[in-house]
């Protein structure tokens, strides 16, 4: 009897102990991965909520109920929230419920000691540390909140991460994730203000670097669904297959260039960007290596552009390389054939009571590719022959070509020089070297070359992906950068249902441009 009662005894006070209270917060929502942009998503999520003291969420054991919330501690004790309440729990349900294994448990070995200490337990006896799960309880300005589980051999114990949204590999775990330049803190301020966008931003930073490729596309989606900006965002119905194009789509193409370019321009004078600039605008109508190529697509683009900053005060000088080549050997690229006289025959609204009246030969005009066509400001203002020096350099698909004397890197070189630290923008520019007889455009001088054309920063791209080099049908997706500080976004092209129209869904994001190994990984998931 005394052996019965004890026992009974034994089992009551062992089943205190396991025993604990509800925490009583409800199971975060069943999600789904995020598919389209639809108008319906837009809507739900594009309001703010109210400030507040965010509180870490678990059971009674570990919960900091006395203690103000992380984010109101990194901002010196005030009220300010990085992200409100809708938009913490519903990122923070989100990565729960789909980026475990991809994202929050590679951050917690790449950027915290526990990756340190699985190396060196790990050395010894595989597999005997790691950590087997991982929940994000909190985001604040600077640091994720992490709740890992951790199995040691046969113990498991619960540790407390914080990742900080800037940080580098920690010591050992270089090699498996080679870090990434961090972000500049100027970009972050200029291109990603609201918050969500700035949390997107860093994030995807860290995702490409445990090489969690597929969900930088979900962030891009998810930064547009919680009330960002739109950073990477395409309209929908394109329909770039379809040539010629609609005027609505040509007009939001130019439209994005002419933005971009003018973004660009100002972050030049701020001195914040250098002044050699490219812009790469690829879609059918605008790929000389498709039949769909369409030379007036490309004379409105220049135009919008050059209007666009026209309109700023700014005197713009639009130039198309001159002939090249040595005796008959001589010409100007297909590409450009007749391209210098159309700009100055085309309807730029300029005539005595139009729109742009008195325009072009003051604000706008044209020119070659060389030294000799950079115009200085000679003479007082008012004083009769007196120049005004242009601001703004536009030059239309610069190439080489095959022959004697046919690379456009000399005279080209020689105007950015002339042109100081005025900006130059090369729109569509192929500056890769055209093997020719007697050496020329070969091994010799070819570094120097190349170095000249990287030196051009990409300020716009929007570039078609297809299935292959040769066939232009169906398209695949496109690589994009819309403006000179924003990311580059990877989408692919996806049908509705019952020809309901088409959408470009974002499937990668990085700061570089994108590789094409990762590309095809992220198409084919």
């Amino acid at each position: 009897g005394k052996y019965y009662l004890f026992m009974m005894l034994l089992l009551f006070l062992l089943s205190l102990s396991l025993w604990t209270p509800s925490s009583g917060f409800s199971k975060p929502p069943n999600l789904y991965p995020l598919e389209t942009f639809t108008g319906s998503s837009l809507r739900s999520f594009n309001r703010h909520g109210h400030r507040r003291f965010s509180v870490r969420r678990g059971s009674p054991s570990t919960q900091f109920t006395s203690l103000p919330s992380a984010a109101t501690a990194e901002t010196g004790g005030t009220n300010e929230q990085y992200l409100d309440d809708k938009q913490l729990d519903f990122i923070k349900a989100y990565l729960n419920e789909h980026h475990k294994s991809d994202v929050l448990i590679p951050l917690v070995i790449a950027f915290s000691s526990l990756g340190t200490t699985a190396i060196k337990k790990n050395m010894w006896i595989a597999g005997s540390f790691t950590v087997t799960d991982a929940e994000l309880v909190d985001i604040t300005r600077n640091q994720l909140h992490i709740d890992a589980t951790v199995q040691d051999g046969r113990k498991t114990s619960e540790e407390k991460v914080r990742v900080a949204l800037d940080s580098d590999p920690v010591q050992g775990m270089v090699r498996t994730y080679p870090t990434l330049p961090k972000l500049d803190p100027f970009v972050l301020e200029y291109a990603s203000k609201v918050p969500v966008d700035n949390f997107v931003r860093r994030m995807i930073r860290l995702c490409n670097i445990v090489k969690a490729y597929e969900a930088t596309g979900k962030l891009i989606q998810l930064g547009v669904q919680m009330g960002g900006k739109g950073v990477g965002k395409l309209k929908n119905d394109l329909y770039l297959n379809q040539v010629p194009h609609n005027r609505f789509v040509r007009k939001y193409f130019y439209d994005m260039a002419a933005d971009a370019v003018l973004d660009a321009v100002v972050l030049c004078s701020d001195r914040k960007i250098s002044n050699r600039m490219k812009l790469t605008a690829m879609f059918p109508e605008m790929n000389p290596s498709m039949d769909s190529y369409r030379i007036g697509t490309l004379l409105e683009l220049a135009r919008s552009i050059a209007i666009k900053l026209a309109e700023q005060n700014l005197r713009v000088r639009v130039c198309v390389q001159g002939s090249m080549g040595v005796g008959i050997f001589t010409g100007v690229p297909k590409q450009l054939n007749g391209v210098h006289t159309l700009l100055q025959r085309m309807d730029w609204q300029s005539g005595p009571g139009e729109e742009n009246e008195g325009m072009v030969g003051d604000y706008v005009n044209f020119g070659f590719v060389g030294k000799d066509h950079v115009v200085n400001s000679s003479g007082s203002d008012g004083e009769a022959g007196a120049t005004k020096q242009d601001d703004v350099f536009l030059i239309l698909c610069p190439q080489n070509m095959v022959g004697l004397e046919s690379s456009i890197i000399g005279n080209l070189a020689e105007m950015v020089d002339a042109a100081g630290d005025r900006p130059v923008i090369l729109l569509n520019p192929d500056l890769t070297d055209k093997i020719s007889s007697q050496g020329q455009q070969s091994v010799r001088g070819r570094q120097q070359r190349l170095d000249f054309a990287n030196s051009f920063k990409t300020i716009f791209q929007f570039q078609n992906i297809y299935y292959s080099g040769t066939s232009y049908f169906p398209i695949l997706g496109s690589v994009v950068k819309l403006g000179p500080l924003e990311p580059w976004v990877a989408h692919q092209r996806r049908d509705l249902v019952d020809d309901a129209g088409e959408v470009y869904l974002p499937v990668y994001s990085s700061e570089n441009t994108p590789e094409n190994e990762i590309l095809i990984k992220t198409f084919q998931s």
